[in-house]
Order: structure tokens, then C-alpha cells, then sequence
């Protein structure tokens, strides 16, 4: 049995050997060699460079037996203007620059999703002459872009792919979601037992219970809002609306010194209602008013650029009405 545990880019996929009684008798990775129990392993993979972290989620699939020569390469990418897909012939962890050495096709972008369907000669030229693997793949390939396109993916890899008795098996996957499509396709991103899909934090960084709170908040609606706490005893936060007002704020902050003092980074936009806008102002109030107050008193920055269609009387009403919440607490940390 192999374990397949998804780390960081530059570390690359790592394969847990089990005995018999589920210990690990060893690992291997693209880099390195680990030996030892489950629990001597689980500690050695709490650190990866000088970042620590907890690994939760883990992978379970039977070993399909096969040779190098049969692993294949497919990547589905999306650019302005088109959708991307490459093949190659020859995958597996040593395929080197395959940019290079991929076929690829492209699928212009249109309106109406029943254009944007690779044609059976683009097929042909992606994946050229491999026997009897070729009709299984260009129904998988086929059938693979439709997914991509349904699921919103903006990128999707797999290395290796193997085709074995005209039947597919994906032994390795790397994709990425739209997380703004959240509210249009939660209903079908699911894991195979039901579960919904979930967006993690970086390696080492759990979310905070309020950064989940907003975070389900933000999945519930096609607006935005977006809330990182950086450093809880911070003296400077930031309410600001607009994606890039949020980074010039920030950025400001940084370039006049405060970077140390920088509690939060987040954004609200896309219109969100006086509720949600609330939900959100209160969510921010409760961490700065938290624990004692600080000595030299805190600061609230409520910004925000052009207001192109968001109704700012409804959003500026959400903030007042936390105000009016938190209102003793905001005197008392001054």
C-alpha cells in the first residue's frame, strides 16, 4: 500500500511505505529517504524547511503495477483568451522540460461552452499514434476538458497517467480550483465521500476561527470578502474595500514603518449586503477588542477606492451597526 501525501512545490510528492501492522517502514521522495515508525515519520513531517505544520489529509490507493514506458503526461491550463491542453508520451518523474518537449492545442474561449470543444483532429495531433491507448485517450481527454470546464479548474495535471488494458488510471494529480466560483459549483465539489471541497491554509498556517468564519461567509455569496490575521496584538488594522485598495493600504502601512504593528490583511467588495458587511465588521472588532488593552491605544483604518457598483450606504450601514456592538469595547482599547 502507498500513501501519497501532497507537501510543497519544491519538495515534490511523498510515498510512505506500510508494513504489515500499518507502521511505516520507510518513505521515499523525489529528494529524499526517510526510515522509521509511524510516529518517528509523523514527527520528521511536521518540518518542512523552517516551516512547521500539521499533515492531516492523507491519500490511500492500491499500487497499479506498471513500467516507465507506460506513463504518459496531460496538463489542462487556462490563459485569457484560450484553454491549453498538452500531452506527452513520456511521463513520470524524470519528463525534464516539458514545455518543451509537450504537444499542445488550444480552445478559444467562447460564450456559448458548446464551441469550446477540442475537434477530432486536434485530438489526433495532440496525442499522435500510441495503438490501441489512442481511442481510450481521446475519449478521456474529451471527457477530461468537459470536467474542467464544468468544475471551473484553471489548472490540472497529471504525471503519470497510465492506460492499461483500455482502462485509466491517474496515479498522480495536481490542480487548482477558481475559488471565486465557489457559490456557483459547492454542490459538486465534493470528495468521493460526500465531503465538500475544502480551500486550506499554506502549510504551517491553520486558519484562525474567524478567518473561518469569514471565509464560509465569502463561500455563501458572489461577493468578496477576504480576512488574514497577521498579528493579533497588532496595534494597526485595516478595513478596506476593494482587492487593490487592500494591497495599497498595506503596502503603505509597511513603507512607513508599521509593518511590525500591521494586525490583519483582508478586503471586502462585489457589493456584499449590510448583513454580510456586519458579519464581517464585527468578525474584525471582536479580534482587535480581544484580551487587554494595549498601552499606547490601537488604530482602525476603514478605506477603500472608486466605488464602481457597490452600494456604499448599505456597507458603511453594516460597519455602524457593529460599531454600535462594539462600542464599549472599542472605548476601553482606545
Amino acid at each position: 500500500m502507498l500513501i501519497l501525501v501532497s507537501l510543497e512545490r519544491s519538495i515534490g510528492p511523498l510515498w510512505l511505505v506500510t508494513g504489515t501492522n500499518g507502521d511505516v517502514t520507510g518513505a521515499r521522495s523525489r529528494k529524499s529517504t526517510i526510515n522509521g515508525t509511524t510516529g518517528d515519520t509523523g514527527d520528521m513531517l511536521s518540518e518542512i524547511g523552517r516551516t512547521n505544520g500539521r499533515l492531516h489529509t492523507f491519500i490511500m490507493e492500491p499500487f497499479v503495477a506498471h513500467t516507465d514506458a507506460d506513463e504518459l503526461y496531460i496538463a489542462i491550463f487556462s490563459q485569457r483568451n484560450n484553454d491549453v491542453i498538452m500531452f506527452y508520451e513520456h511521463g513520470g518523474v524524470d519528463i525534464g522540460d516539458v514545455d518543451q518537449k509537450a504537444r499542445s492545442i488550444k480552445i478559444e474561449v467562447s460564450l456559448d461552452d458548446n464551441d469550446m470543444v477540442p475537434t477530432d483532429a486536434q485530438l489526433k495531433e495532440l496525442i499522435g499514434n500510441l495503438g490501441d491507448r489512442t481511442t481510450v485517450l481521446k475519449t478521456f481527454i474529451s471527457s477530461l476538458y468537459s470536467a474542467y470546464k464544468q468544475l471551473h479548474f484553471t489548472y490540472l495535471e497529471i504525471n503519470p497517467l497510465v492506460v492499461k488494458n483500455s482502462k485509466v488510471y491517474i496515479l498522480d494529480l495536481a490542480a487548482k480550483l477558481d475559488e471565486t466560483a465557489n457559490f456557483l459549483c459547492s454542490d459538486r465539489w465534493k470528495t468521493r465521500s460526500g465531503l465538500a471541497v475544502e480551500f486550506p491554509a499554506p502549510f504551517g498556517r491553520d486558519l484562525t476561527k474567524e478567518e473561518q468564519y469569514i471565509a464560509d461567509l465569502d463561500a455563501k455569496t458572489g461577493a468578496s470578502l477576504k480576512l488574514t490575521i497577521l498579528n493579533r496584538k497588532g496595534r494597526i488594522w485595516t478595513m478596506v474595500a476593494g482587492g487593490g485598495a487592500s494591497v495599497v493600504f498595506t503596502d503603505t502601512v509597511c513603507d512607513l514603518g508599521g509593518a511590525a504593528e500591521l494586525a490583519n490583511y483582508g478586503e471586502y467588495s462585489g457589493d456584499p449586503s449590510e448583513t454580510q458587511t456586519f458579519e464581517y465588521a464585527k468578525t474584525l472588532l471582536s479580534v482587535m477588542t480581544e484580551g487587554p488593552p494595549h498601552p499606547q491605544g490601537k488604530v482602525l483604518i476603514i478605506g477603500g477606492s472608486i466605488a464602481n457598483f457597490t452600494n456604499v450606504a448599505k456597507t458603511f450601514g453594516g460597519i455602524v451597526r457593529a460599531f454600535e456592538v462594539y462600542i464599549e469595547r472599542l472605548r476601553e482599547h482606545k
